[in-house]
């Protein structure tokens, strides 16, 4: 008896562009969550500095790792990395103190998963316009980072830190049934063609693909990722220690991904030459490194949140534009873990400073420095594709 294979049911295109555009913003508020929330998870769990950073290299390598696990099926690969998101968050609402590591770690993996995954899935769907697609989704994700503090606030509020992750945890879930009930088939119609060659190669090869790209990407990409995780893990604790007012404190970190998203907008919607592009790169990485200096260098409350601003406005165009230009050399996700070793280091880095000399203005040359090192390899890179 013959079987009839079951049919697929895709949803109308723009409601599946929708869905993953919404699932790609959740995971900006996922990422932005921990440091957002920070002040109160200190409390919570009577962390100081040294611990809170360790929890953050926790989660952001594990983010890192989870790069690394993206499967030939996106959508699949998509939808693992939800249900790991989902789990970890409903450990850090309803775990203990001695867990929320292990749990910080799911979270942490699933982010880079689905992340990951979302970003080769939808770069595959529109090649044709890759770059212009890499930089809109980065704006939603921006999006999702910019709302996380206003609305963790309004949260905690009128309820706690178990709620707050609990939404995110029942998000993730239904995003996931989503991705497995409705998007197979959509991914199955790109991919009718079989892998590329360079896509076969990627496989193959594993992380020795990292030899495909250049010595000074690999420098450099990590760092951005790096600076908007720090100063996003921190900038919350850092301006409450320094003004002491709630508003002051969750508006601070508003600044700081409004600014992300203010110039991710500019750069998703206004096409732009060659020519123009190396040049926006170049004043963005000037920028981040004036914003730092002068956030650190600056005892004054007063000018503190424009600062902010500038740090995230500068941040905004530079990894979607690194990216753009890494998977020009190969559309593996291990530049994706290789980005996200910056974003677990960095902050963690930085509380080790912060704790060590009781000074959180301290910790903050961590990034400070990144900035300059950014700065070097980014103009050194830029001269380097011009020659």
């Amino acid at each position: 008896m013959r079987t009839i294979p079951a049919k697929t049911v895709s949803p109308p295109a723009l409601l599946s562009r929708i869905i993953i555009y919404l699932g790609f913003a959740a995971t900006g508020v996922g990422l932005a969550l921990p440091g957002s929330v920070l002040p109160a998870l200190l409390a919570h769990w009577a962390l100081d500095d040294s611990q809170a950073g360790l929890l953050f290299f926790v989660g952001w390598i594990s983010c890192s790792l989870g790069a690394l696990l993206v499967r030939p099926s996106r959508v699949q690969s998509v939808a693992c990395g939800s249900v790991a998101i989902a789990c970890g968050a409903f450990g850090m609402a309803f775990g203990s103190k001695p867990g929320c590591f292990v749990w910080m770690a799911i979270f942490g993996l699933g982010l880079g998963l689905t992340m990951t995954s979302i970003s080769l899935l939808q770069a595959t769907k529109n090649a044709h316009r890759r770059g212009m697609e890499l930089n809109r989704l980065n704006l939603t994700w921006a999006i999702g980072a910019c709302l996380c503090p206003s609305l963790a606030e309004h949260s905690l509020r009128v309820a706690g830190v178990r709620v707050i992750f609990s939404a995110v945890g029942l998000f993730f879930a239904l995003f996931s049934l989503w991705m497995m009930a409705f998007e197979a088939g959509s991914e199955s119609s790109h991919m009718q063609a079989g892998p590329t060659l360079n896509q076969a190669q990627n496989k193959r090869l594993g992380l020795r693909n990292l030899a495909l790209w250049p010595l000074s990407m690999l420098a450099v990409i990590c760092l951005p990722t790096g600076i908007e995780s720090s100063m996003g893990a921190w900038i919350a604790t850092y301006v409450q220690r320094a003004d002491h007012t709630l508003f002051t404190t969750v508006t601070a970190g508003s600044c700081f991904w409004a600014g992300l998203l203010a110039s991710r907008s500019l750069s998703a919607f206004i096409p732009m030459p060659k020519r123009w592009e190396r040049l926006v790169l170049g004043q963005s990485l000037a920028t981040v490194l004036l914003g730092t200096v002068l956030l650190i260098a600056v005892d004054s409350r007063v000018g503190i949140l424009p600062r902010v601003f500038l740090i995230g406005f500068g941040l905004g165009p530079i990894y979607p534009m690194l990216l753009s230009i890494a998977l020009q050399y190969s559309e593996n996700s291990t530049i994706f873990f290789v980005a996200g070793l910056g974003s677990a280091i960095l902050p963690w880095l930085t509380g080790i400073v912060s704790s060590s000399t009781s000074s959180l203005r301290n910790g903050l040359l961590v990034p400070c420095a990144a900035s300059a090192l950014m700065l070097f390899l980014g103009f050194r890179l830029l001269i380097r594709r011009a020659t």
